[in-house]
């Protein structure tokens, strides 16, 4: 007689394949987390043309992180085992953004805001004349108090109008808004990524200047004009932590001065139009990429005014991890030039 069929009989195995099933089934997920790890740390010299050319002996290398938004159970999980990896909240990465998209436009806005000040440092450094104009207020951060993000503004987002009327610079929105009250409304118009956007915001009174405002930290859009045909092929990447290392490959072609010296430099650090080096986050992650990719330095941002943690986390990490380029503090260009004009040549 055929064998009756019982759940206790195949209890085990119906277990294992339920288990299975949910776990694939949470695979397919996409879950609010972004994921860190190393990135890549290549050269600088293909991504910048400037027209002149550079007979580079060794090269100058930008560092990157390794992200992975909403990722699946899978990744996590390696994530979680990979102790060169580290697991954060969508929101916590993205600094509360609106959404995804509104982050990858900030940070494209930071990118291509580096490129420009990256050029005018450079030129500044040289003294030589480089054309600079605004044409924007871009959305970097909202204030708690705003209604503006309810009514369909968003961080990364470029004003280039108030009420039809043109703002393009952060005192032509001020002065257009110091006529209105607290509670008015205001129609900006510009441009979000690649297309246009319009909308209608309530305005507050500010809680720090205790003028009437939309409510939003902002910064402006610059439109960098040099003398040379300098193009950037950094599309690709987000963010402003390659600043620097353009900024040297800039100096370093148009000057026809190979400042590598035969050396693997690699490096990371933001630069502003006086050529101040700023701070970054990821550090840890762009060291791991340089020692795997051979770099002899690491040019690390040294910001003492606010607490060098950069320099205290590349130490740590140098030291936990056994990397192998040696640390060089700069709080400027001038002092990252200084250093790469005293290397003696590699032989």
């Amino acid at each position: 007689m055929p064998r009756k069929f019982t759940f206790r009989r195949y209890r085990t195995a119906l277990l294992i394949g339920f288990m299975v099933l949910v776990f694939l089934f949470m695979n397919y997920i996409s879950w609010p987390y972004v994921l860190y790890g190393p990135g890549s740390a290549e050269p600088v010299h293909p991504r910048v043309e400037t027209g002149h050319k550079l007979d580079e002996k060794g090269q100058l290398l930008f560092t990157t992180v390794s992200t992975y938004s909403r990722p699946n159970l899978f990744a996590i999980i390696y994530a979680w085992w990979d102790p060169r990896m580290d697991i954060e909240t969508q929101e916590k990465a993205t600094g509360g953004a609106t959404n995804l998209g509104a982050y990858r436009n900030l940070l494209a806005w930071m990118r291509d805001s580096s490129e420009a000040n990256a050029l005018i440092a450079a030129y500044n450094a040289m003294k030589r004349p480089i054309d600079v104009k605004e044409q924007g207020v871009i959305v970097v951060r909202f204030l708690p108090e705003t209604k503006a993000r309810e009514s369909g503004l968003q961080e990364g987002d470029i004003i280039t109008s108030i009420d039809g009327k043109q703002a393009k610079t952060v005192q032509e929105l001020v002065t257009f808004i110091s006529s209105k009250k607290p509670g008015d409304k205001v129609k900006v118009a510009g441009k979000r990524g690649k297309e246009s956007f319009s909308a209608t915001v309530p305005l507050i009174l500010m809680p720090q200047t205790n003028r009437t405002g939309i409510g939003f930290q902002n910064d402006t859009v610059l439109n960098v004009t040099p003398p040379d045909p300098v193009k950037f092929d950094f599309e690709d990447t987000g963010g402003p932590s390659a600043g620097l290392m353009m900024t040297l490959e800039i100096v370093a072609q148009l000057t026809g001065e190979d400042l590598t010296r035969g050396y693997r430099i690699a490096g990371t650090g933001t630069i502003d139009a006086e050529g101040k080096v700023g701070q970054i986050g990821g550090i840890q992650y762009k060291l791991m990429a340089a020692d795997r990719e051979k770099a002899d330095y690491f040019l690390v941002p040294y910001d003492e005014e606010n607490g060098l943690v950069n320099w205290k986390q590349a130490q740590e990490t140098v030291k936990e991890l056994e990397l192998k380029p040696k640390l060089v503090p700069v709080a400027d260009l001038a002092q990252a030039m200084e250093f790469l004009e005293k290397l003696q040549p590699k032989r």
